[in-house]
This record gives structure tokens, sequence and C-alpha cells, in this order.
């Protein structure tokens, strides 16, 4: 195998791929990446058995051919190249030469066949959704994953495709998070997954394009395809539970709050707290909203905000990193409806109808 290519395009490629190269796997062809060159252009992979990335990389290939670098290494060795146009050869021995300018670098590879083939999806539907779309959506739910509970379920993203529609859902129990998307689902297609949180955190580094993510769900797998990027994961098996009897069913109060200005005083409050009181008490009154907090072995806070509202006067009280996390995810400048009906019962926040999040609240 003979091919010259940019260091540029390597380091563009790199984070994803970098993501499932297991460092101490037990595997020692897992920390390794594939490299294949063909008739039209290479392609890097890598994998931790329980994710699988490929990547288009432009090349100029003189000799085809295929085999594997150590991952971690053969990145941190581009990255430090002293040229753009980078040479890689390999050789007798399962061996790789890379030069560029001045540098030259021998590695030493595994058997190619040691790597685990690409996951075959079995009775998969294809679903499109655009990239700008799935991105966002993962923005809404992602940092209510839950990372420690027992049931595995929970330890992932929901996704629900029906009737031109994608829904996404996570709850750690303490809050929950759904957002919504249009997606071209075929007629009478209804598909129910439950995506690994690390697939999840993958995703994110792949997304930030304009083009198309051509989603095909498989009964254990599912695969995303991008314009340069496929990545097929595993899937957690087992059914999510019934999120939406989370959701209040009085409505309360309904109360319009400016996104921004809400976090910042919520950021504010929350430098006063510690791990014992991690808590930010917010009192209604008409035409006004304190925000405070006060924690006995350092001090207190306050600070209030004019905002129009009219009902009962009501006192609830939030975690602040919870609130911060909603709010931070919600990047529309206008106001964020909180619903509430009493100090003891769950806090509502909505924007528009394809983003809702409940919260818990503390014991004030």
């Amino acid at each position: 195998m003979k091919l010259t290519f940019k260091k540029e395009d390597v380091l563009q490629v790199m984070p994803p791929l970098q993501g499932v190269i297991g460092a101490k796997s037990m595997l020692p062809i897992l920390s390794h990446v594939i490299l294949e060159a063909g008739p039209d252009g290479a392609r890097l992979a890598a994998s931790d058995l329980e994710i699988w990335i490929s990547c288009d990389l432009p090349a100029e290939v003189e000799e085809e051919g295929s085999g594997s670098l150590p991952g971690r290494r053969f990145f941190n060795i581009v990255r430090e190249l002293p040229g753009s146009e980078v040479r890689l050869e390999t050789g007798e021995n399962l061996s790789t030469r890379i030069n560029c300018g001045r540098a030259f670098f021998q590695m030493n590879g595994l058997p190619r066949e040691e790597f685990p083939a690409a996951p075959e999806l079995k009775d998969a539907v294809t679903i499109p959704v655009r990239e700008t779309q799935l991105a966002e959506l993962i923005k809404k739910t992602v940092y209510a994953i839950s990372l420690e509970d027992s049931r595995f379920v929970l330890n992932g993203l929901y996704l629900l495709f029906e009737k031109g529609e994608l829904t996404a859902a996570a709850t750690d129990g303490r809050r929950l998070a759904i957002a919504k998307t249009e997606c071209a689902t075929p007629p009478d297609c209804r598909r129910e997954i439950i995506l690994p949180h690390k697939t999840v955190l993958e995703l994110s580094r792949i997304l930030g394009g304009e083009g198309e993510c051509r989603i095909q769900v498989g009964e254990r797998q599912i695969a995303f395809e991008f314009a340069r990027t496929l990545l097929i994961s595993r899937l957690i098996e087992g059914r999510y539970p019934n999120y939406r009897q989370v959701i209040p069913a009085a409505e309360g109060v309904t109360i319009a709050l400016p996104r921004e200005d809400l976090l910042q005083m919520v950021k504010r409050a929350s430098l006063i707290t510690d791990e014992k009181s991690n808590s930010v008490r917010f009192a209604f009154t008409p035409g006004q909203l304190q925000v405070s907090a006060v924690t006995p072995e350092v001090g207190r806070a306050r600070e209030e905000m004019e905002i129009e509202y009219s009902g009962p006067e009501i006192q609830i009280a939030f975690n602040p990193y919870y609130l911060i996390d909603v709010l931070k995810a919600v990047d529309e400048e206008e106001k964020i409806n909180l619903q509430l009906i009493d100090s003891g019962s769950p806090g509502l926040l909505k924007v528009g109808e394809r983003f809702l999040c409940v919260i818990m609240p503390m014991k004030l």
C-alpha cells in the first residue's frame, strides 16, 4: 500500500476515531486504526466492539492495500509532522513507513484480519434527518441521561421514529428532557430504540455540518451515515419507562422568563452553593422574581428581576445545575415558559411545542 494525503485531512477525522480507540483494551487490535486504500481514496476505521466508525480520507493512492496502525500514536505523530503532505507506505512484517518533509517514522502494526468487521444491520429502516436537527435534538437532551443508574435503559437516549417525527427523551430520575424534530419516516414506520450514552457523545463530535444524515435502524444496531463518516453502534436492550407519566398533568401557573437573564442569575446564585446545600430558591411575587441561595458555611446570595407575572406568590427550590443545563441547551433568545403548581410539585420548562424539561424540586 502506497498513498499520499494531507496532514490537515487526518486531523479533521481524528476526533471521532480517537473516541473509540481503546487505550487499554484486552484485544490489542482495538487500540489500532485500520487504513484501507482503494481506487476511490482511503478510509480510516476504529472500533471498541460497541461502536464501529469509518471516515473517508482524501488521498492519492499509488498502490492499493490495507494495514493497521497504533491509533493514538499515529494521530500524535501526524499532529506533530513538520509539513502538510504525508507519504505512507506499508512494508514487510506489518510495518508502515511515514514520510513528511525531513521527518521519517516507522511503525509496527497487527494483522488486518484481527480487526472486527463492520456489523450487519438486519431488517433496517432508512430514515433521513438533517444534521442540524439531529445535533439540536442531542443538545437538548444529552445532559439528562443517567450516568450511574443500575437500570441500564436509563443510561442511554430514547429515540422514537413515528409519523414523520423523531422524539428524543432522557431522564436520570430527577429530571426529564424531551425534544422533537421532523424526519421522513416511511409510512406506517414505528421504531423505538435506546442509544448508548457513549454513542450519543461520539455523534456530537461528528455532527456540525449542514448536510443530511441517513439513519438506518436495525434490530440490535443503528447506523448513522454522513458525507464522509459512517458510525454503527449497538443498541441498549430493554424497554424504556413511560416517561410521559412524569410530566405534570395540572397546568398551574405559567411564567414567561428571559432565558439569558435567568441563566446568568442562576449561575451567580450557584456560586454560593456547595455539595451539601446545592439548592437555589425561587420566589415569585406579582411583577418580581427573587433568586437566592444560603449556605451556612459559605454565605448567602440574593438577586431580583422584574417579570411579567400577576399570579399568587410561589416559592420553590431547584438544583441550580439542572436549570443551567436546560437553559444552556436552549439557543433561542426568546422567553422560556416555566409552569409551576406548588413548592412540592415538579417544575416544567417549555420552549415552543418541541422541547420541554421536567425538574424535580428540592426541599425548602
